[in-house]
C-alpha cells in the first residue's frame, strides 16, 4: 500500500499526533522497541469510539502503490498464491482492499478489547515463542517446496527484514533495500510495482528462467527461523549472479 496507516491515524486523530507518531516510528526503526511494542503504543493513542471516522479517513486517504492491481491480476492469471503480510491491523487493511475490490488473504494483527474497554493488540499469526514481530513473516515465506516452488517477497520496511532473510526472491525498497545491502541479501530494487510485475511476467511466461533457490537465513539474525535456516548448505558459486544489490 502507500503510507503507514498507524502513523496516518495517530497523526490525524490524536492531540500532538504527528510528534507522537514520529517518535514511535523512530524508536521502532532504531530497534529500541519491537513492532509489538510500537503497535501497543499506537493503539493506546487511537480513539476507537471513532472507528467509523478512522475507517472512512483511511478509505479516502490511503492509496495502493502504482502497479498493485496489475500485479495481483498477473498472479491470479497464473494461479500463483499470494497474500498480504502486514504488521498493521486487519481492521484498517480490509476496508482499503474492499474499496479496491481485491480479494487477498491478509496475515496481520488484530485489535480486541479488555473488559474495561481498553484496546489490546492480538497476534494470530505470530511466532509461538518469539515476540519480536506481530506477524511472523519469516515463517510465512519459508520455501514451500524445496524441489520446485520459490517464495517471493516484496517489501519496503525494516520490519520486513526477517522475511527478506527467508524468501528465495526479494524485491526491496527504502529501509528494506538498505538492510539487504548491509547484510548482503540478494534483491531486486523497485519503487512502484510495475517493474515487479514485468519481471514476474518474464518468469511466469518462460521468457527468462526463474531464479535458483538460494541459501536462506542468517546465523546472526535475532529471528529463530532465520537462524535455523542458516544451517543449510550454500548453493553452488554463481547461483546469485542474476541479482543486484550485493
Amino acid at each position: 500500500m502507500g503510507p503507514n496507516t498507524a502513523i496516518e491515524l495517530v497523526s490525524h486523530f490524536c492531540p500532538d499526533g504527528e510528534r507522537l507518531a514520529h517518535e514511535i516510528d523512530l524508536a521502532l526503526h532504531a530497534r529500541q522497541i519491537t513492532l509489538r511494542e510500537a503497535w501497543q503504543r499506537q493503539v493506546a493513542l487511537l480513539p476507537f469510539d471513532r472507528m467509523d471516522e478512522m475507517t472512512a479517513f483511511l478509505r479516502e486517504s490511503i492509496s495502493l502503490r502504482p502497479g498493485a492491481r496489475e500485479l495481483v491480476h498477473l498472479l491470479s492469471e497464473h494461479n500463483v498464491p499470494a497474500a498480504i503480510l502486514s504488521g498493521g491491523l486487519d481492521a484498517f487493511i480490509r476496508p482499503i482492499l474492499a474499496r479496491e475490490r481485491l480479494d487477498l488473504p491478509v496475515l496481520s494483527d488484530s485489535v480486541t478489547f479488555a473488559p474495561d474497554g481498553s484496546p489490546l493488540v492480538v497476534y494470530p499469526f505470530g511466532h509461538p515463542t518469539c515476540r519480536l514481530c506481530g506477524v511472523c513473516k519469516a515463517a510465512a515465506v519459508q520455501r514451500p517446496d524445496p524441489a520446485g516452488a520459490r517464495s517471493i517477497f516484496v517489501g519496503d520496511g525494516s520490519t520486513d527484514r526477517f522475511a527478506a532473510e527467508m524468501a528465495d526472491v526479494v524485491f526491496a525498497r527504502r529501509r528494506l533495500r538498505d538492510y539487504c545491502v548491509e547484510h548482503q541479501i540478494r534483491f531486486f530494487p523497485f519503487e512502484d510495482l510495475q517493474p515487479v510485475t514485468e519481471r514476474l511476467r518474464t518468469w511466469l511466461e518462460g521468457i527468462e528462467p526463474m531464479p535458483a533457490p538460494r541459501r536462506l537465513g542468517r546465523r546472526e539474525s535475532p529471528c529463530p527461523i532465520s537462524q535455523a535456516a542458516a544451517g543449510q548448505d550454500p548453493l553452488p558459486p554463481g547461483a546469485d549472479s542474476a541479482f543486484r544489490g550485493l
